[in-house]
């Protein structure tokens, strides 16, 4: 019951911040949840939640997840934010593509190795930045093999 007047009122939020646009800007950071989530603000002080489109960052007691939620963290913080997308997810958070001066956070997050694609992205771009960053060994492509569990299959196990 609380769960489904908690996922109603974020709704309400969300539709009056976005408008349900495709592109839309003039948001700010609140809160960085993690490495792949995060609070928004808009110009009407509504707070919305929104998850970065097509990743997926290490969990909460995840080997890498403070270095990603403050990676997550430094490229949102004092920056004019661009939202790309108005899907919601089952939880109510708004899947976007965050831009900042024209650059794909969501991008920079897989390439820096702060995240992972997530498992069911169709993105090849994605894919590919995965896959330079694990041959070149950043960001969570440098712990060692075991500490690097999918964040899907973490959840799972735990």
């Amino acid at each position: 019951m609380i769960r489904s007047a908690l996922l109603c009122w974020l709704t309400l939020l969300i539709v009056a911040c976005s408008q349900a646009g495709q592109s839309d800007g003039g948001y700010r950071l609140e809160y960085v949840q993690d490495g792949d989530s995060a609070i928004l603000c808009c110009d009407r002080g509504k707070k919305f939640t929104v998850r970065l489109l097509d990743i997926d960052a290490p969990e909460k007691h995840q080997p890498y997840a403070n270095e990603s939620k403050n990676k997550l963290e430094k490229l949102l913080i004092n920056k004019e934010l661009n939202l790309i997308g108005a899907k919601q997810d089952r939880y109510g958070r708004r899947l976007v593509v965050i831009e900042v001066e024209g650059q794909s956070v969501n991008d920079t997050m897989v390439s820096s190795g702060a995240a992972w694609v997530w498992k069911y992205s169709k993105s090849r771009r994605m894919r590919a930045l995965q896959e330079e960053a694990r041959e070149n060994q950043k960001g969570l492509w440098a712990l060692p093999q075991a500490q690097r569990l999918d964040p899907w299959e973490w959840r799972q196990a735990h």
